[in-house]
């Protein structure tokens, strides 16, 4: 009987990839299938190229034979393909046989060289790879990808993402069902994720850019003296915070006291003045101006 040790280590052997959204990151898992899995997807295989046939498409060899009668490829196609990738292969030996001593440039312009051979490669494939895909073979062996898609991924507990194969055929999620056929393509082809940034060119060509940036550092460094980065900026960047912090406090504490103390004291002013001013200018007999009503009184 398995125990959970035995089940860890079955668990930890998976290859792993993850599919990013705008909310989260969610891993997923490929498991190595079992014997019906594979008996399986050799009978979709099967089942689907006799369809093709039936169908009326084209097989590898038919496709290659029209390609070339329209002019799409030449008669020694095969050949040149055949050469191209016998000279990547020459090129990338030279490139790992190189000593550690070598010098950038040699290095650089060993890893360019592969780089440009192995594009040339690429576009020599390309001729052929768009009406390649729609031969007999070729949806085959798509269908057979499916399905081991279907059987062999996994989420992280160990549980079968889809429970069979028309359940993937029905996955809603475009994004993750074309993901994770990819990663299971690549994974039957003994290749990894991120294989095309870890190819002996890229990774020569990575180290002496890390070269030449460490190399611009310490120059910077040697024209600087070592005294003009660590002290004088760790004490301006600490004292200049409270600096501002009661410069900003002092305003506001002032501020509204000085227009409260000022507004005030100018009206009363103002009012004090202009009360003397109406009273010196009136007459001092203005109380007699009223005595008219007692003339009469008078005469009588």
């Amino acid at each position: 009987m398995a125990t959970s040790e035995d089940v860890r280590e079955v668990l930890d052997t998976r290859r792993e990839f993850s599919i990013e959204t705008d909310e989260d990151t969610t891993s997923y898992f490929i498991a190595n299938p079992t014997g019906e899995d594979i008996r399986k997807a050799d009978w979709q295989y099967s089942k689907i190229y006799n369809q093709a046939i039936l169908d009326d498409l084209l097989t590898q060899a038919q496709m290659i034979d029209l390609l070339k009668k329209q002019g799409v490829i030449s008669e020694d196609y095969a050949n040149e393909v055949e050469e191209v990738r016998s000279r990547l292969a020459a090129e990338i030996y030279k490139l790992e046989s190189l000593p550690e001593s070598t010098d950038d440039v040699d290095l650089e312009d060993a890893a360019l060289s592969v780089a440009a051979t192995r594009d040339e490669l690429f576009r020599l494939n390309q001729r052929v790879n768009g009406p390649m895909g729609n031969t007999c073979e070729n949806i085959a062996e798509d269908a057979r990808v499916e399905f081991l898609t279907s059987r062999v991924v996994q989420i992280k507990e160990g549980t079968k993402l889809w429970e069979d194969y028309p359940a993937y055929l029905n996955e809603e999620n475009t994004a993750l069902s074309v993901k994770s056929r990819f990663e299971v393509m690549l994974w039957m082809q003994g290749l990894h994720s991120d294989f095309l940034d870890n190819t002996p060119e890229q990774q020569t060509l990575r180290v002496v850019n890390q070269k030449r940036v460490e190399q611009a550092l310490a120059s910077l460094k040697e024209e600087r003296p070592a005294e003009d980065y660590p002290e004088e900026a760790e004490v301006e960047i600490l004292e200049l915070p409270p600096v501002v912090d009661e410069a900003v406090a002092e305003e506001v504490e002032e501020t509204p006291t000085e227009t409260v103390k000022e507004e005030p004291v100018e009206v009363v002013e103002e009012a004090v003045q202009e009360e003397p001013k109406k009273k010196a200018g009136r007459p001092k007999g203005s109380k007699n101006k009223k005595a008219p009503a007692p003339e009469p009184t008078e005469e009588n």
